[in-house]
């Protein structure tokens, strides 16, 4: 679970911010978001790009709206099943077949799925994954320097290597985080 900032620590997305994030979740563009709010188009980008307070506010809503849409569905789930009952029943091949194929497609819509992922709520959350993704790649750099053995796949070790280079790519981003975070205006 990702831990909150404090929001005295905080800076706070302005309106424009605010009022962009809501045109984004209706579909529109970085154009029509940008005319929208009275703000330059690559201030949209930029935004949604490197701004870590707006990407975490983004993301919340974004998921926020999944789960208000699926608990919806779930709601209408009785009623649609009855339409598509008689329709299976009504002795019409060609709508008991799209009966059948409604429910088919359904069982995973309406299971117990997991919903579209959006992406870290927080902003610490977004720094982190950017800061072991820079990691990632700076030790994957370093390591390609060492010698190698002819067979790798048969290392005994591959696997403790695998960890331990995961341990280090998390430590790395770790004595990152609090220099980035204040980078950002959030410490």
């Amino acid at each position: 679970m990702e831990k909150a900032t404090k929001p005295d620590k905080i800076r706070q997305l302005s309106q424009e911010q605010m009022n962009a994030i809501e045109h984004l979740l209706q579909g529109k563009s970085d154009r029509a978001v940008s005319e929208a709010v009275g703000v330059a188009r690559q201030t949209v980008w930029e935004w949604r790009n490197n701004d870590v307070l707006f990407i975490a506010e983004l993301n919340r809503q974004r998921s926020e709206m999944w789960q208000e849409a699926h608990q919806r569905l779930k709601s209408l789930a009785n009623r649609a099943l009855d339409v598509v009952e008689l329709q299976l029943d009504s002795g019409d091949p060609k709508a008991s077949l799209a009966a059948a194929k409604y429910i088919l497609q359904g069982t995973r819509l309406l299971g117990d799925s997991e919903l579209p992922k959006s992406g870290p709520t927080t902003p610490e959350a977004i720094i982190m994954e950017r800061l072991r993704s820079e990691a990632r790649f700076e030790l994957m750099e370093e390591d390609k320097k060492k010698p190698r053995s002819l067979w790798p796949e048969f290392d005994p070790l591959r696997e403790f290597n695998e960890i331990d280079f995961m341990q280090r790519v998390e430590d790395l981003a770790r004595s990152r985080l609090e220099k980035a975070m204040a980078e950002a205006g959030l410490s």
